[in-house]
């Protein structure tokens, strides 16, 4: 673009698009299948100058018909801003244009052409034209013409959409002060939130929040307006059995507190902008993909918790294209089934807005779908705006099919990994409507678990107190599975709601042949924490498929160039990989089939690779064995490493060998504070002031808290303004454990590499200390001991970062993975019985190995540091540095270390 936004007949895409078609008339090219490819990049690449993303054929529905344009232009809000129908150079354009315009291709902004020429019509018209393409002038100017065009429904869309989401908290927290007036003074309201809240306790969570119900009412009351005009179905309040009851308690808080229209006046203009773009998308899949956005941009405006804590990004329709014909594909080839079969019963877990279903249903010949639509399809999802768009969209889907409206009975408004918990289920689900349909759900023989689980762990910092909730079936069944058979030492990734789900859906099969495919994070495939996963998943399915589709934000340096663009659009952070598990008892051995994206793509070369392949049939997978020890994609260098010594292992630490054959004995963590601020300072003066501040307001706390009788709930209680709350400091104000100031906790510890600061080391003031008390007990053991620091993962990163220190060492010392030391002495809490930390059985493996009785333990701990900073042996064993802690080879071991 220039300095106006204009792009100029010398750009580069333009200067590109010449030497394309030179390229291809050269190669004597002229059909249009071959040619067209010259115009989509150079319309993708000057799209992208505003924002705006080509998609190539797209089909919709323009006046009644289906047509599928060469490509459409979308804006960041998922509206189309223009179309593209490309032709060949030998045909006559007009008369190809004329049977374009008959089939109902829109005019509103749409560019036909044949490389020589180009035909621009915008509202019906045609537009300056026709353009000589070999002309850059001519050129250029229909493409300014054709990016600077605006729908009058559209116009005036972007800046009500900000504006509404500069509104949003204002209008939203001037309900909730209305609701929690009718809390207090509206008789009526009270009755039927009261009822409604019980039904909210039983269906969806028994711990849930006064305050989460008052945002659900908050929530139907700022979109249910949109629910009725963006999809024309004004009797969708009267329909819907759960807007039903939300309704009834809407109507019973503004009988008395407040006029319901008056009040929303004034988000009329966003409405209004709302309702006019959606009148431009020319069918109901399109309406609904736009609406998605928009409901993205509410939470974003509105409640960034709950979209935080519910992990609200949508599916990418490439992802769900893939996995829906994946399955179908699966189906067919491995069980010798149909997505229609009569036996095969299909569930999307958290279903959204229903998108997966809707594709399924697509793919169900239409003389089987009423069987399967009121049979064998289910879903559930347990927020309500998108709980309201997946039964419009669903329903509306088939009634565009088959031409007869029905209700899906297959979708519930329940929490899906709520369904293990048994007991609290007789207690009913929000209405006897919603109850009959979980219990025929609860009682059908899934045999297919499909959808996008929620990826967020929980919240980042305890002082949002924005928990997800406890699943003690669910949690007790990863326990006993992924976590009993891991080998890691830290399973915090466990945790995450995908595991969850994971768990959930195998268990879902109840043993029957079938398949569970998710789109998650994918750090399970490499992870530590994860290789019990693995294994389980090895013994439970013959085979696994995964697509990697990298995108890891979180790493840093090179290896974050390499994860590249997200394929959600960089909505996320984590690394996206597509999984597909199936279970037939006829298989083999399991298999392992594994396929990555290329490093540095960004994410529209993701969803366009991804798509190329349409189903798992067709994807050119790297096959493996599936290791029984939870290792996949095992390093070339495997069986060579596993041979060298253990740096240390979970089983020496936890002493269960009386002489264990590693290196170190006992290892630690480095320290983890949850509150830098308060425990590290440069000053050793002003971190003793912050310290003795946090500890009165602390204690102050534990004094309050102890008046409630210690009945009342930690989450509710605390003041989250004055105090840096996490999860171990709850845990002791729960317990009455004070804190106390000691000037001989303030000790020199190593913060980041080579920089020094104050920590105030203490139990309850850092969240975890690990063992770190017998590694470094007092200021005297500084003088004495040494540790080595290295990745918990050894060498995760590109640049793996190895320290030596002779202080407490921070969790986060080189990087933002956890670090574990490697100390020469260790002792007991109180400073006394120190014992050197190298076993026995390493110097006598070491004396052995070369000869030399002289070798003594300070050698081998100097030696180690030295390995691990080997050049040669870094890159010759990074993979395997990247799944456990590090092994040391000897002089002579593995063509590395040479004498």
């Amino acid at each position: 673009m220039t300095a106006r936004g204009l792009i100029s007949p010398n750009h580069r895409a333009i200067r590109k698009y010449y030497e394309s078609v030179t390229a291809l008339r050269d190669q004597h090219v002229f059909n249009e299948m071959n040619v067209r490819s010259a115009f989509e990049s150079l319309l993708a690449d000057t799209a992208r100058l505003k924002g705006w993303t080509l998609i190539p054929e797209l089909s919709g529905k323009s006046g009644g018909s289906l047509v599928r344009p060469d490509g459409t232009v979308r804006d960041a809000n998922s509206l189309p801003r223009g179309y593209w129908e490309a032709k060949a150079t030998k045909d006559d354009l007009e008369t190809e244009i004329q049977k374009k315009i008959e089939r109902g291709y829109p005019l509103s902004n749409i560019i036909f052409e044949d490389t020589a020429t180009g035909v621009l019509f915008q509202n019906k018209q045609t537009i300056n034209g026709p353009y000589t393409l070999g002309n850059p002038q001519e050129l250029a100017a229909l493409l300014n013409q054709f990016f600077s065009y605006t729908e009058p429904d559209i116009e005036g869309f972007d800046e009500a959409i900000e504006e509404f989401k500069q509104r949003v908290p204002e209008l939203a927290l001037g309900l909730v002060q209305k609701i929690q007036q009718a809390h207090k003074d509206n008789s009526p309201f009270i009755e039927a939130f009261q009822s409604f809240f019980q039904l909210c306790q039983t269906a969806l969570n028994p711990n849930i929040r006064v305050e989460a119900v008052d945002e659900m009412l908050v929530q139907h009351l700022l979109t249910e307006r949109l629910f009725r005009t963006v999809f024309s179905n004004p009797e969708f309040v009267k329909r819907n059995a759960i807007a039903a009851e939300v309704e009834r308690v809407i109507e019973a808080l503004v009988s008395k507190s407040f006029d319901r229209a008056e009040f929303l006046k004034g988000l009329d203009r966003f409405y209004v902008a709302i309702e006019g773009a959606a009148r431009t998308l020319p069918d109901f899949g399109e309406k609904q993909h736009f609406l998605n956005t928009v409901y993205e941009r509410f939470f974003q405006g509105y409640s960034v918790k709950v979209a935080d804590t519910h992990g609200i990004v949508y599916t990418p329709q490439e992802i769900v294209n893939f996995m829906c014909a994946s399955v179908a594909e699966v189906l067919e080839k491995d069980f010798g089934k149909s997505l229609s079969s009569p036996e095969v019963f299909i569930i999307d877990p958290c279903t959204g807005t229903g998108n997966f279903i809707v594709n399924l249903m697509h793919r169900i010949p239409k003389r089987d779908l009423p069987r399967a639509y009121r049979e064998q399809l289910f879903a559930n999802e347990v927020m309500l705006m998108p709980y309201y768009i997946a039964a419009l969209n669903i329903e509306h889907a088939y009634f565009e099919i088959t031409g007869t409206y029905e209700p899906f009975e297959g979708l519930c408004f329940v929490d899906t990994l709520d369904l293990a918990e048994g007991s609290q289920h007789q207690l009913g689900f929000m209405t006897q409507k919603n109850a009959e349909r979980v219990e025929r759900q609860r009682n059908a023989p899934i045999t297919v678990v499909i959808g996008n689980p929620p990826y967020n762990v929980g919240q980042l910092n305890e002082n949002d107190n924005n928990k997800n909730r406890k699943y003690s079936v669910i949690e007790r069944r990863v326990s006993e599975t992924y976590s009993k058979a891991s080998k890691a030492s830290n399973k915090n990734a466990l945790s995450d709601p995908y595991v969850k789900f994971f768990r959930w859906a195998s268990d879902r099969l109840q043993g029957r042949d079938g398949m569970v495919s998710l789109v998650t994070n994918n750090r399970f495939v490499k992870g530590v924490a994860f290789d019990g996963f693995r294994k389980s998943v090895a013994s439970e399915f013959t085979d696994v498929y995964h697509f990697d589709l990298r995108g890891d934000a979180r790493t840093t340096g090179e290896l974050r160039r390499q994860e590249a663009g997200n394929i959600f659009r960089d909505q996320i952070r984590v690394g996206v990989g597509i999984t597909l598990l199936a279970r037939n008892h006829l298989a083999a051995r399991p298999m392992l089939h594994y396929h990555v994206v290329p490093p540095y793509w960004n994410s529209l070369q993701k969803s366009q690779h991804l798509s190329s392949f349409r189903h798992v049939g067709n994807v050119p997978w790297r096959d493996f064995p599936v290791d029984p020890t939870g290792d996949w994609l095992t390093p070339a260098n495997a069986d060579q490493y596993g041979e060298f010594i253990p740096i240390a292992s979970k089983e020496a630490k936890s002493g269960e060998s009386a002489s264990p054959e590693t290196i170190f004995k006992l290892f630690s963590r480095g320290v983890a504070t949850s509150r830098d601020d308060v425990v590290y300072n440069f000053q050793k003066e002003a971190l003793t002031e912050r310290v003795r501040q946090f500890v009165e307001e602390y204690n102050s706390e534990v004094d309050r808290y102890k008046r409630t009788g210690n009945k009342a709930s930690v989450d509710e209680f605390v003041h989250y303004d004055e105090i840096k709350w996490s999860r171990d400091l709850k845990l002791d104000l729960k317990r009455g454990i004070y804190a106390s100031f000691v000037d001989a906790k303030v000790r020199l510890s190593l913060y980041r590499p080579f920089c020094r600061r104050w920590l105030f080391f203490d139990r309850v003031l850092n969240e975890e200390v690990y063992v770190n008390p017998r590694i470094f007990p007092n200021a005297e053991s500084e003088r004495d001991n040494c540790v080595i620091v290295t990745s918990d993962i050894a060498f995760r990163s590109v640049s793996p970062s190895v320290l030596a220190t002779h202080t407490i060492a921070d969790l986060h010392l080189c990087a933002s993975d956890s670090h574990q030391c490697f100390p020469f002495y260790i002792y007991n809490e109180d400073g006394t019985n120190r014992r050197e930390n190298i076993t026995n059985w390493a110097l006598a493996h070491f004396r052995q190995h070369y000869g030399d009785k002289k070798i003594t333990k300070w050698d081998i701990f100097y030696y180690v540091y030295a390995v691990l900073h080997h050049a040669e042996y870094r890159a010759k064993y990074a993979e395997n540095l990247k799944r456990e802690l590090p092994r040391i080879p000897l002089v002579g071991e593995g063509g590395v270390l040479t004498p």
